[in-house]
């Protein structure tokens, strides 16, 4: 047996703003689609009709129209923020990318390639591929920049301070403290 529908009832202030939404067309095509559809419920448009006109699915228009009830207009026209894939370089495998890219690069070479430090990555139990290194290189650490200021030669002494420095961005956020 099916269930009978409640009446969807929008106040006409929202009413506007959707209409405004979708006139000026700036949004996202998920967000006008959304904004399109719930006038048609508001004025009592059976869904599978809507769904058929509109291209999305009537779970969307129920989801929608649920949502619009419980936390009001915004909600029901935006999307809910996606999980995504977890990180693959962690900020220890990050802060060992970067040691090893502004150590002395091994015997007969000027430096370090992607696939070399994934090797030494390998030995110290931090697994990922080449592509994720160069990656990682690529979009923020650029150690072979001269502007970046690799440190040529690593002493003891130096040594211990830059562990001391790469401790601080392995460490969790902590709510409340700054982190520099």
């Amino acid at each position: 047996m099916s269930r009978i529908a409640t009446p969807f009832v929008s106040a006409d202030a929202d009413l506007i703003t959707l209409t405004q939404v979708v006139s000026n067309g700036k949004a996202s095509a998920g967000k006008l689609t959304r904004a399109r559809a719930l006038p048609f419920l508001h004025q009592g448009q059976q869904p599978q009709q809507l769904s058929d006109q509109l291209g999305i699915s009537v779970a969307t228009l129920f989801t929608g129209k649920k949502r619009y009830g419980q936390e009001g207009l915004h909600p029901a026209i935006t999307e809910n923020a996606r999980s995504g894939q977890p990180r693959k370089v962690t900020q220890q495998a990050e802060a060992q990318i970067t040691q090893l890219a502004c150590s002395q690069a091994p015997d007969g070479r000027t430096r370090w390639t992607a696939a070399m430090i994934n090797e030494r990555l390998v030995k110290l139990q931090i697994h990922i591929d080449d592509e994720s290194v160069r990656l990682a290189l690529e979009s923020k650490l650029k150690p072979w920049l001269k502007k970046q200021g690799c440190i040529g030669q690593i002493d003891s002494e130096s040594l211990a301070n830059m562990e001391d420095i790469l401790a601080v961005y392995t460490r969790e956020a902590m709510p409340g403290r700054v982190r520099l």
